[in-house]
């Protein structure tokens, strides 16, 4: 854990959602066998990012991914790409 609470908060929420969906025999997009939301590739990890966005636990990813300690430089996480290249390649 983290020293931070909401962070700590954050990333037990989000095991909890995942363990839920195991319970249920629930994939999220994410687990589909690959790593295309952690792939080298930007554009590998464009295509994939939609697909977030119906996971039913897209909030508790997207707050995990905004509180995390360290910070998550990257990946795909809520749709969103945290890899730190492309964050700044869309600021440019």
């Amino acid at each position: 854990m983290t020293a931070d609470p909401a962070a700590d908060d954050a990333m037990r929420a989000l095991s909890n959602a995942l363990l839920s969906l195991v319970e249920q025999d629930v994939r999220p997009p994410c687990a589909d066998g690959t790593d295309r939301w952690t792939d080298d590739s930007a554009a590998v990890r464009a295509k994939v990012a939609p697909q977030c966005d119906a996971c039913e636990i897209h909030h508790r990813c997207h707050t995990f991914a905004e509180t995390a300690r360290p910070p998550i430089t990257f990946g795909i996480f809520a749709g969103i790409d945290y890899t730190a290249t492309t964050r700044m390649a869309k600021t440019a």
